[in-house]
């Protein structure tokens, strides 16, 4: 019996061993090239594990893996074409590596499909995850600022949540929209992208009419394709996948304007004294500023130090009033993803938070995301698919624009008592201004706004037959926005004005459908002839309605939830606002693509719209489209040049139309406002003409040109794309004036024509790939011009709209506005005087030389850049990362308000500014005291250009042998820094943020983290 115990256990002992030795049965190889050379480096990885290794100096590998009949290796590297290799029991192999030609292969997302880039015949670039998730923002259509040619992006403000200025090719429209269209898995969503950057699979970006053409009137200044990531059973070996994206930001105010310090303060005040002494003399500066000592000038502008010497406050050099409202503040952001999938069934689960802390105090914005995307095979021919997005946004204290009276405070002024309590009127030269920290008070300002976005769609797609496949989707937007705001009588804003506490609360509501059909055809005719047919139907309605209430109450404090204390308003002050808006779409549109002796590709397209928004006869619009390509590289006399690994030329034309004509703009219709007419002894009530309705409005219409060129060289070691566009804008919306007898003062119309032309390139070189050490960069520039080719009835120019210009032969969008040359000098006096002004006086170029400062003297100040370039550098060596984006944005021209906050005249504060003295006469800005301030409007334009080294991050990912170890597949840890370097002609100002000083952009520094399971 003990014998048998003992051989028992001898036998489970020699089973557990072997099945121990079963579960790690080592393979081994080596990996080459198409040429036979060996590759060193190369990553090999068992798919679904985490086990994994790399090529040594010979390209031989060794693993040990459970099972060498299931089991499959993932080959990887760069330049390379990835590759599964099913081991099938072999515990030897022989790999061969393909060379990245890939990049020619890979599927892009067009209009209703995805085609291989090679087949391209449009204008299309294309940025995929590793790309998008580089860049630390709330939207991630920053992550292409830089990198896609010919799109022009800029960040409109500093604040929490602050959305992104984005076109595309330019301006060809005046008064509507020049953004492009945005769609996330086939849905429009908008500009503002709540979607984690890990969620997105990549974004495509179509340019040319050819690509655009397919959407009609709302592609007509271009599109982005966002594709989000689906889970895949395949890609992760049958095993569930869960990823970790987070990082924190440190953010600061990056190039704040100054306001003047005490020193620069003592010199602007004396200054005045002395122009008031000699006013009306010819003594230009014989006055001793040594007769207006610092301790006499400064007590009269401010009498009261609150306990303190204005003296010493003086020598300490006063108070900083930017930096008592800003702050170094944080933002947060965590992104986990599951996804996986087995047999029929696959799914991508994510989740994310934000916390989003602006500069100013008082400025918060929290952001709360759930993404489902799930596919089910209902049989090998039919499938069904629903993506969910739910998105919660708490913009709980949102700060007021307090700029403008903090620009104006001295800074020799107070912000506190003694007693630590909040001044109301520091300032006792100006004392209507208030304090810019009264809102800081407890219960003094709210400003809250909390939406719920439900986007979602289902789809289901059926292969009727080989090759015939039929695909339906059903989109919803429902979005829900809350905005309350309250003002007390004793905040920045009313006390000043004397206006009793104030409430506003709006409600808005808006729900969208669409639900397009299409039907795809592919089929070959021989060898030689390859054809695809796309037909579809796209419907799409929204309605919007707001119901709001506003008014002000009597000078009392309201508490903690003010904004909803409605009751408090006074009845006769009460304003109710409700809106509602309903506009539908009904389009059908087909595409025609053939390939012959696959190297001459033809691409034709038409669709067809019809909007409510327009009046009976005019509702549809019709838009073809065309284009071609010749893969010349491929011809036969192209055999033995083996340097050119692809050459493309491409041609296009099509036509689109802009839609962006708001609901009942064809009716005329009466206002809210009501007026009274005495008839007799009665009166009687009647309406105020509001809208004079055009029943012949319709789209505008641009047609494309483009012709572009596609070359890669040494197996797409470098590539380049480059693009020439020319377009035309018909039909523009426009508004007309109307004769004064018309109870309406203008209409609007379709009149007006633009012309828009540019150049856009791309080079993308992969300069060093050696087993350890790689280097890739790349370049993308964008050169546009616009301008207006017609008016309405002949005109040359159009001045009626407010801050526009619009002239014949000059951009599309501009200031128009006389030009600023320094100021007077005392030896120009006498020429001075012919223009009625005196040194020291802004001096206004007189473009013409009439003697006469006019309209005719006005100038033209572009909006537009005159070219935008972006540089991406990415240098690896074995685990290290370091990439960096260099982006440049050259010739354009912005209002600056600093510029024009300086009031020479007035007892306010100052931004410190360089003014005219006697011993200063080259200086930009007049004299302190001087009175002529209708020329000051010509100081605000300044040239905006600038370069900015705008990321810089260094990641390091640990070894696969050390993950595998913790059960992780990646661990990847980086810092980045973002918007530190800006260089340009402004000093202490980001030109970016486009002129306004309120809200000033932020710089970044981040640590962040990627984890895969």
């Amino acid at each position: 019996m003990k014998n048998i115990s003992i051989r028992f256990l001898l036998l489970l002992a020699f089973w557990g061993i072997s099945s121990a030795m079963a579960q790690t049965q080592e393979v081994a190889g080596v990996v080459k090239d198409e040429k036979g050379e060996l590759l060193p480096g190369v990553s090999v990885q068992v798919v679904g594990t985490t086990v994994g290794t790399s090529t040594s100096i010979d390209g031989t590998f060794k693993l040990k893996v459970k099972d060498l009949n299931t089991s499959v290796l993932r080959f990887s590297f760069v330049g390379m074409q990835n590759l599964d290799v099913p081991i099938k029991g072999q515990k030897n192999l022989v790999v061969t590596m393909k060379s990245a030609s890939v990049e020619l292969e890979e599927v892009v997302a067009i209009g209703y499909g995805f085609v291989k880039k090679r087949d391209l015949t449009g204008a299309v670039s294309s940025l995929k995850t590793t790309e998008i998730v580089k860049t630390a923002s709330n939207n991630a259509l920053q992550s292409m600022q830089g990198k896609v040619a010919g799109l022009d992006i800029t960040k409109s403000s500093g604040e929490s949540g602050a959305g992104i200025n984005i076109s595309l090719r330019g301006n060809r429209s005046v008064i509507a929209s020049n953004a492009p269209l945005f769609l996330v898995d086939g849905i429009e969503y908008g500009s503002t992208l709540d979607i984690n950057s890990s969620d997105i699979e990549s974004m495509e970006v179509l340019k040319d009419a050819s690509s655009t053409a397919i959407y009609g009137t709302r592609g007509a200044n271009g599109v982005v394709i966002i594709t989000t990531k689906r889970g895949s059973a395949e890609k992760n070996g049958g095993k569930t996948r869960v990823t970790l994206n987070s990082y924190l930001s440190f953010n600061s105010p990056t190039n704040l304007p100054k306001l003047m310090n005490a020193q620069e303060e003592y010199l602007f005040q004396a200054e005045r004294k002395r122009y008031n002494a000699e006013k009306g003399t010819l003594a230009w500066g014989t006055t001793n500023l040594a007769d207006y000592p610092a301790d006499k000038v400064l007590s009269t502008v401010v009498s009261s130090p609150y306990e303190k010497s204005v003296y010493d406050i003086y020598k300490e050099g006063g108070v900083d009033w930017f930096d008592m409202i800003m702050r170094n503040s944080t933002t947060q952001n965590y992104e986990v993803a599951v996804s996986g999938g087995s047999g029929k069934t696959s799914f991508n689960l994510s989740l994310g938070y934000m916390k989003e802390e602006g500069l100013l105090r008082n400025d918060d914005l929290s952001r709360y995301n759930g993404r489902l995307n799930i596919d089910h095979s209902i049989a090998n021919n039919l499938k069904i698919g629903a993506s969910i997005q739910y998105t919660y946004r708490d913009w709980a204290r949102r700060a007021d624009n307090v700029y403008s009276q903090l620009i104006k405070m001295h800074t020799l002024a107070q912000p506190y008592f003694a007693n630590g309590d909040i001044l109301d009127k520091p300032s006792e030269l100006a004392t209507s201004h208030t304090n810019p920290l009264l809102n800081e008070v407890p219960g003094y300002y709210q400003n809250n706004t909390q939406s719920n976005r439900l986007f979602s769609n289902v789809f289901l797609d059926w292969e009727i037959v080989k090759n015939l496949r039929f695909k339906t989707i059903l989109g919803v937007d429902q979005n829900s926005n809350r905005y309350g705001e309250y003002e007390d009588y004793m905040c920045t804003g009313n006390y000043q004005s004397g206006r009793g506490s104030a409430f506003e609360v709006q409600n808005n509501q808006s729900l969208s459908y669409t639900w397009e059909n299409t039907l795809n055809y592919s089929t070959k005719l021989g060898a030689n002839h390859d054809f695809q047919f796309l037909l579809g139907q796209s419907s799409y309605q929204s309605t919007y309605e707001m119901h709001g209430l506003s008014g002000t109450g009597l000078q009392d404090h309201y508490g903690k939830n003010s904004f909803y204390e409605l009751s408090n308003i006074i009845p006769g002050g009460r304003t109710i606002a409700n809106n509602y808006i309903k506009k539908n779409m009904l389009s059908y549109f087909g595409r025609v693509n053939y390939k012959l002796f696959n190297r001459y590709l033809l691409t034709a397209s038409l669709r067809s719209d019809g909007s409510s928004a327009l009046s009976k006869g005019n509702k549809w619009g019709y838009f073809p489209s065309i284009s071609g390509a010749w893969v010349i590289s491929d011809e036969s006399f192209f055999e033995g040049i083996n340097s050119v690994s692809n050459l493309k030329l491409r041609a296009s034309w099509g036509k689109s139309g802009n839609s962006a004509v708001e609901p009942y703009s064809t009716l005329t219709v009466l206002g809210a406002d009501k007026v009274y007419n005495s008839f007799g002894s009665s009166l009687i009530s009647g309406q105020v003409p509001a809208n004079f309705g055009d029943p012949n409005l319709t789209w505008e219409t641009t047609k494309t040109y483009d012709l572009g060129l596609d070359l890669s060289l040494f197996n797409n070691r470098i590539s380049t794309t480059v693009d020439a566009y020319y377009s035309r804008t018909y039909n523009l919306l426009l508004y007309k004036g109307l004769p004064a007898t018309s109870a309406y003062p203008q209409v609007l119309t379709n009149v007006g024509t633009t012309e828009n032309r540019g150049i856009e390139a791309t080079l993308n070189i992969r300069a060093i790939e050696k087993h350890d050490f790689s280097w890739n960069t790349n370049f993308s520039f964008s050169m546009n011009r616009d301008k207006i080719v017609e008016l309405a009835s002949g005109a040359h120019q159009d001045l009626s709209l407010p801050g526009m210009a619009l002239i014949v032969g000059k951009a599309a969008r501009a200031f128009y506005d006389y030009e600023a040359d320094g100021c007077w000098s005392i030896a120009e006096a006498a020429k001075a005087k012919t223009y009625n002004r005196v040194p020291g006086d802004i001096k206004i170029v007189d473009r013409n030389n009439d003697g006469v400062i006019n309209e005719s003297d006005k100038r033209i100040y572009n909006q537009s850049p005159n070219f935008i370039l972006g540089w991406n550098n990415t240098l690896s060596y074995k685990g290290i990362s370091l990439s960096a984006l260099m982006y440049a944005r050259v010739g354009q021209w912005i209002q600056y308000d600093y510029n024009t906050a300086y009031k020479p005249t007035e007892a306010d504060g100052s931004p410190a500014v360089d003014f005219w003295t006697p011993e200063n006469q080259g200086a930009k800005f007049p004299r302190p005291g001087i009175a002529s301030q209708n020329d000051m409007p010509a100081l605000a334009y300044e040239k905006a250009s600038f370069f900015k080294i705008k990321e810089v991050t260094l990641g390091y990912q640990l070894p696969s042998k050390l993950t595998s170890k913790i059960g992780m597949s990646k661990l990847y840890v980086y810092g980045s820094m973002q918007n530190y370097f800006t260089f340009s002609n402004l000093d202490n100002y980001d030109p970016e943020r486009g002129g306004a000083i309120s809200s000033p952009l932020a710089k970044q520094l981040i640590v962040g983290l990627n984890i895969e399971f």
